[in-house]
């Protein structure tokens, strides 16, 4: 009985390659992505923290002009820091959906090839079970035409 044999295995292979890779840019990017948020998150504390400091300050005392523009100036800059962050944030969510979309088209190639794979394999076992249901057939009448031969 010969083996299985699918002629299109060194395409499966670098589909499989192709899959592989498009989920480790995925995986990449993904972590670019949370780094951005957990940056973003970070100059937010930092804005809330330059707001309570002004908020603080401020009372019933008056205070130099100075101190209150430098206040100002750090609030302000902590809000630019804010937007981006918030940008680049953006643009690396925009990755992640460009690189989900190529692992997808990746993925959706490959099992593809794995279907057809499984479809030949399944008519090539079919195939190998009529040829020994053939052969164990000819064998059982060649039995009894050998017994019925005095």
């Amino acid at each position: 009985m010969k083996r299985f044999a699918f002629r299109l295995e060194r395409l499966r292979e670098l589909r499989e390659r192709a899959e592989r890779e498009r989920a480790a840019h995925l995986g990449a990017a993904m972590r670019e992505e949370q780094a951005r948020a957990d940056v973003l998150a970070r100059e937010r504390e930092d804005l809330e923290r330059a707001s309570e400091q002004k908020a603080g300050l401020t009372g019933e005392r008056a205070l130099p002009a100075g101190l209150l523009n430098g206040l100002e100036r750090a609030r302000d800059a902590a809000e630019a820091r804010i937007e981006d962050a918030a940008r680049r944030l953006g643009v690396a969510a925009e990755r992640v959906e460009a690189e989900r979309e190529t692992y997808g088209v990746a993925r959706r190639e490959l099992r593809i090839v794995e279907k057809l794979k499984e479809k030949r394999f399944d008519a090539w076992r079919e195939g190998t079970a009529r040829e020994e249901q053939k052969e164990n057939d000819e064998a059982g009448l060649r039995r009894r035409a050998s017994r019925e031969e005095p």
